[in-house]
């Protein structure tokens, strides 16, 4: 288990000003005969962290892009997040490898995007900025479904529900997320940082940071 290194911020746009810089400073470092690929949460909350960064990395070097996870609809739907990163990376040279297919739902296209994210995210990825939710869950890893969590390295993604609404969600998995140079973790409120405190092996959250063998940095604010 890595030790994480907790980052407190007094708003989030001082957080978002930090995350931006280690990120620009990391794409900076990397050798330009290396692939620079990040996996990204999605939702709204690091939607302005991904904007900034584009308008900062615009005209750079090319990156791949894959969503944590994704909820099985049209990218021009306002929950998808492929879709939310179209917008967010207007500038940045960015491949985007989708979770999604023409399939009619996430369970069966699993094989078929298993052997994408094989094909082309073969590396470990540059970064992972994952979020979490008052639950712990992160990406569409929940709790009770201790099928999500297993660490097995052949297995890229997995179909998921949404526990209330059985939503049908296409995620990455355990194995894939921990694959990876580094793990960003950005959460705010006192809420989020007293379930993170309070996590154990056997949560989503707590089960990734046990088994986590690479930097991981908390980024948080209220």
């Amino acid at each position: 288990m890595s030790q994480p290194l907790f980052h407190h911020y007094a708003d989030f746009s001082t957080l978002s000003n930090a995350l931006v810089q280690r990120w620009l400073t990391l794409l900076a470092s990397t050798p330009a005969t290396a692939v620079c690929s990040f996996a990204l949460a999605g939702g709204t909350t690091p939607a302005p962290i991904y904007r900034q960064f584009d308008a900062a990395a615009a005209g750079q070097r090319q990156i791949q892009l894959v969503a944590t996870d994704e909820r099985w609809v049209d990218d021009n739907d306002s929950q998808s997040n492929e879709g939310l990163f179209r917008q967010c990376f207007a500038h940045t040279s960015a491949q985007l490898i989708s979770l999604k297919n023409q399939q009619p739902d996430p369970a069966s296209a699993v094989a078929a995007i298993n052997t994408r994210l094989s094909e082309n995210l073969p590396q470990p990825f540059s970064a992972v900025i994952l979020g979490m939710g008052t639950d712990g869950h992160i990406a569409s890893l929940f709790p009770d479904a201790p099928q999500l969590l297993i660490n097995d390295p052949s297995r890229h993604c997995v179909a998921a529900l949404h526990p209330q609404t059985q939503q049908p969600r296409m995620s990455l998995s355990m194995a894939r997320l921990l694959n990876t140079q580094r793990l960003w973790l950005v959460i705010t409120g006192a809420e989020k940082r007293q379930v993170l405190e309070d996590a154990t092996p056997y949560s989503p959250i707590g089960a990734l940071l046990t088994a986590a063998t690479c930097d991981v940095e908390i980024f948080w604010c209220p």
